[in-house]
């Protein structure tokens, strides 16, 4: 720990002492103050309420997501098979816990984990925007703008505890975007590292990654660099747009420079034209009624069977690309007919088959796609199971080992949207997917519209 010492005196501001007074005894001074006035104060002390109230609710959850995790992680026995103990033993029982929180308050793995890694920082590193957090005087928006701050930090716990200080009593006066502001210049003030330190650190996280718009066919596709790749990518990108000439075009079909850049990112990334194209395999599911024009096909074409594309989109990736597995379903119930093209290997063709027609990993909640997956016996192989159609499942390699190495029970149900799997908790808790595609829709002609009220 180093000796210097931090006070407020460090960090100059009237933000540092300045507090909100919030009115809640207003008109009994002065006697004039109308019905609509006192009306409006009380609401304006009810919202500040629900705003601690809900603070309050939500560090509680925290509290109990790690709570949760780590009574299963201190008596494994709960969550895991009899058996001998094993060092990964914890792990799989962290895991275990997280999925019956992810299926019992309706969230992703994901958000759970997110939810863990806050509390233990919270609790462990920043006691007094903990203690600020579970009283409802900051908000978890603003407890993550803290966090976030606080990872940059050196591992000094004074310097720790002088942030957590300050930001904590700041949270209180101060919107999300000032606050962020504000633990961004004392970060770095506090930080005292070198610049290559900070730059190394931060291009460890380098990485690229696609979020998906839904309802739209389209998605954002982001890279994290180096900051002079960044603009040297950039400035490529800008050149060659400008090159791009749609004089010629209809006026329908002239692209604004923004969609030229876009248009020239996703050519130079692809490779088109060039010969080691970009040749992925993907899985286009097109309903036969959108190959025909049908104006109400009943289920959208997508890729991977996750993300919808139209139906124009569909027809255009079929007729035109060579590297696209054709999965044509019918347009009542949405069966997979045909796969486009035969394989000869079964092993290959049967997996092929499996993930067409099922998409998307099987476990309730999960929306892993089916090319990331592992294909699982429904009922072991050691047990009997069958490599075979009936008995193989797409599972994400998380929920894969959770299903084998824990005490969660699965069983599958036949539903009328198909066959669902069920699964109980070690507690017995039982869990199963009960979304539904839409119901097709009616190709009866609508009724005209009578042109007076039929009363």
């Amino acid at each position: 720990m180093r000796s210097r010492e931090w006070s407020a005196s460090n960090v100059s501001g009237p933000w540092l002492t300045a507090r909100m007074n919030h009115p809640t005894e207003i008109g009994a001074s002065d006697g004039g103050a109308s019905a609509a006035e006192l009306a409006r104060e009380r609401l304006l002390d009810q919202a500040h309420e629900l705003q601690a109230a809900q603070a309050r609710a939500e560090a509680g959850l925290i509290e109990t997501v790690v709570r949760t995790v780590d009574n299963a992680v201190a008596h494994p026995e709960i969550e895991l098979v009899s058996g001998d103990p094993r060092p990964t033993d914890a792990d799989y029982a962290a895991r275990s816990a997280v999925l019956g929180l992810s299926l019992e308050l309706a969230v992703s793995e994901d958000q759970v984990r997110t939810l863990l890694d806050e509390g233990r920082m919270l609790a462990n590193l920043l006691p007094a925007t903990w203690a600020a957090f579970r009283a409802g005087e900051i908000t978890h928006q603003k407890t993550r703008v803290i966090l976030k701050h606080f990872r940059k930090l050196p591992i000094d716990e004074e310097v720790q505890l002088y942030f957590d200080r300050v930001m904590a009593e700041a949270g209180r006066v101060v919107n999300v975007k000032q606050l962020g502001r504000k633990a961004a210049r004392l970060a770095e003030r506090l930080g005292e590292r070198p610049l290559d330190v900070v730059h190394a650190e931060a291009a460890a996280a380098r990485r690229v990654w696609v979020d998906i718009e839904e309802g739209t066919g389209m998605a954002y596709f982001t890279a994290y660099l180096h900051a002079d790749q960044a603009l040297l990518a950039k400035a490529r990108v800008d050149a060659l747009a400008r090159t791009l000439n749609d004089a010629n075009l209809p006026d329908a079909e002239r692209r604004t420079a923004d969609q030229k850049r876009a248009d020239v990112t996703a050519d130079v990334l692809i490779g088109k034209g060039e010969p080691n194209e970009a040749r992925p395999h993907v899985n286009v599911y097109v309903p036969l009624s959108n190959l025909a024009h049908c104006p109400e096909e009943v289920k959208p074409a997508s890729i991977n069977g996750v993300v919808p594309i139209s139906a124009a989109r569909a027809r255009e990736l079929v007729g035109a690309s060579p590297t696209l597995t054709r999965i044509f379903t019918d347009p009542v119930d949405g069966a997979v007919l045909g796969i486009g093209r035969k394989k000869y290997v079964p092993s290959a063709d049967l997996r092929r088959f499996v993930l067409a027609r099922d998409e998307i990993c099987a476990t309730p909640g999960c929306t892993r796609g089916g090319e990331d997956c592992d294909l699982d016996h429904r009922i072991d192989f050691s047990l009997g199971g069958e490599t075979s159609a009936d008995n193989l499942t797409p599972r994400c390699p998380k929920d894969h080992t959770v299903k084998h190495a824990t005490r969660w029970a699965v069983e599958t149900r036949q539903t009328a949207a198909g066959t669902t799997e069920v699964w109980s908790s070690p507690g017995g808790r039982r869990y199963w997917d009960r979304t539904l595609d839409p119901p097709p829709r009616s190709r009866r002609p609508r009724p005209p519209i009578p042109d007076e009220a039929p009363f």
